[in-house]
């Protein structure tokens, strides 16, 4: 009975792959055995850049596609060229113009804050 629940002593100083399929080439990711209505992701060991995702139906039929990955790196934002730009005090100019120059004048009244009441007893 203790036999059924021992450790292989190899098996616990094999190094882990971290859930990662290694395969040699597009024959090695044909070759690779999927169980049915299953996916996989593959990555090729000899040409670099190279991934397979390999599906299988619920008769085990597989098809592997085939797929190119690069690093994607941080791009510098884009330069914008402020020199077309209008200022706010350009703008008001012209609308001051376009309205026979009257000045923009605010439509709303400013709303007076009330004072707080004290209660007393």
């Amino acid at each position: 009975m203790n036999q059924m629940f021992q450790q292989n002593p190899y098996q616990r100083y094999l190094p882990t792959n971290n859930g990662i399929i290694w395969v040699q080439g597009v024959e090695g990711a044909k070759a690779y055995q999927l169980m049915p209505n299953s996916n996989t992701v593959l990555l090729d060991s000899e040409n670099e850049g190279l991934f397979y995702i390999k599906t299988s139906d619920n008769v085990g039929m597989c098809n592997l596609r085939i797929f190119h990955y690069e690093e994607v790196t941080e791009k510098p934002a884009p330069q914008i060229d402020t020199s077309q730009f209008v200022t706010k005090a350009e703008l008001q100019e012209a609308i001051n113009q376009l309205r026979g120059g009257r000045m923009n004048e605010q439509s709303v009244p400013a709303v007076k804050q009330k004072s707080k009441a004290t209660i007393t007893e």
